[in-house]
């Protein structure tokens, strides 16, 4: 979630354009920064790894099909701990962090959805960090 509070999240287009939430505020700072791409479009819309994870099958938020916490499964959604606060570009540096969880059926399945999460994860990192 780039380390979004989910009341923060919910209202996040809003608060974009209503100049409210400001990336400096995400644990990935440092790729907003250098981005062309919108804030929004990095947390839940066509350049987000939710996007790219949603194209393998899976349910995710933030994504462009569930752009908020209230739009998955109420009580799912995890902003972020202490590796996102303390090792993301939050505070500065040019390391971003982002925190993934999966349930424990994912996780137990994972010949099946560990190579759907890989290429996910690769294209996100190829298209936003080249180098």
């Amino acid at each position: 979630g780039g380390q979004l509070a989910g009341d923060r999240l919910h209202h996040l287009r809003e608060h974009l354009n209503a100049g409210n939430l400001d990336p400096d505020s995400s644990s990935i700072r440092a790729l907003a920064a250098r981005s062309d791409n919108s804030f929004s479009s990095l947390i839940n819309g066509e350049d987000s790894l939710g996007k790219l994870m949603q194209e393998e099958g899976f349910r995710v938020v933030p994504s462009p099909q569930y752009p908020t916490p209230d739009t998955g499964i109420q009580g799912k959604y995890f902003r972020g701990g202490y590796i996102t606060r303390k090792w993301g570009s939050l505070n500065g540096g040019q390391i971003d962090c982002v925190q993934i969880e999966f349930p424990q059926w994912i996780r137990n399945g994972s010949d099946v959805y560990g190579p759907k999460f890989g290429r996910a994860m690769a294209t996100w990192i190829g298209n936003h960090y080249p180098n």
